[in-house]
């Protein structure tokens, strides 16, 4: 059976590993497929991103690594591309000059009526801290901008795959900063996964979440998977590994999810394009 993770971390971001330990890790856990996707916000960088003057270094060591692999693992060079409006997005136009094999977009920040953004994807009291600085404490503004911000990345930006597509839930459990059964979230919910049908988008069932024990099952939710079954939008499954451990994170688990929605395959990435391959029939 194919496995393939499009979303991994190295110590060029963020990872706590080399990319040959990632790629290494992905063999033994008899992975077929495995990109390694800085963290990049280009033409910035925070101190989680890959910097600027790293790029050629980073995407020459991953391509020196994947003729090095090749006949054991398909090793693909990209990026996870912050969209933050008006600063950087996850664009072909923007990234096309490193000729990336996958970009993975994702909002880990949105702004509001503040200079500072809300940090969605950060510990939990910096959640709570962004909500009130960014939009008065009101949770569900700030989960409305969220969800705007992803329809327009989405819409906007040319790119593969939507990263961690409600990572807002990541600390929901902790602050209940607002309710996942509210008419007007799954409202939210809805158009978000018409918004990506339209855009064709892949969208990955990331299990990160579960490897830093911050939430119990992948993202996107229950709900968001059958509305995006529903829609035919494809998906894949990435660990979103921050480290050797979690190269291939309750993948079980995820192929489940993926199930119960009514996904009878994954996508995966062939020569540039995009292909859907079913479930074997005894995993069904």
């Amino acid at each position: 059976m194919r496995i393939a993770s499009y979303h991994v971390h190295t110590n060029y971001c963020d990872g706590a590993n080399t990319p040959e330990e990632m790629i290494q890790a992905a063999i033994a856990a008899g992975m077929t497929d495995v990109a390694l996707t800085a963290h990049a916000a280009w033409p910035f960088a925070s101190d989680w991103h890959l910097p600027v003057s790293r790029y050629a270094e980073y995407l020459e060591d991953v391509r020196r690594l994947a003729a090095a692999y090749r006949g054991s693992i398909r090793v693909l060079a990209g990026f996870e591309a912050d969209y933050l409006r008006g600063i950087t997005a996850p664009d072909v136009s923007v990234y096309g000059t490193f000729a990336p094999d996958v970009i993975v977009g994702s909002v880990h920040y949105v702004p509001g009526k503040g200079p500072t953004p809300w940090a969605v994807d950060a510990p939990a009291d910096l959640v709570a801290r962004g909500i009130e600085e960014a939009f008065g404490g009101d949770g569900k503004k700030a989960v409305q901008a969220y969800w705007g911000a992803v329809r327009e990345m989405v819409s906007s930006y040319s790119f593969d795959i939507v990263g961690h597509l409600d990572v807002i839930r990541k600390r929901n459990g902790t602050l209940r900063f607002f309710d996942e059964t509210a008419s007007w979230y799954r409202r939210e919910l809805a158009e978000t996964a018409k918004a990506i049908a339209r855009a064709g988008k892949i969208v990955e069932l990331n299990t990160g979440g579960i490897a830093r024990k911050a939430i119990d099952g992948v993202y996107p939710s229950g709900e968001l998977l059958s509305l995006l079954r529903r829609r035919e939008v494809r998906v894949t499954i990435s660990s979103d590994a921050h480290g050797v451990a979690d190269i291939a994170c309750a993948y079980d688990k995820a192929r489940e999810a993926a199930r119960v929605a009514g996904f009878t395959g994954l996508s995966y990435l062939e020569e540039g394009r995009w292909i859907t391959e079913t479930f074997p029939m005894d995993s069904l």
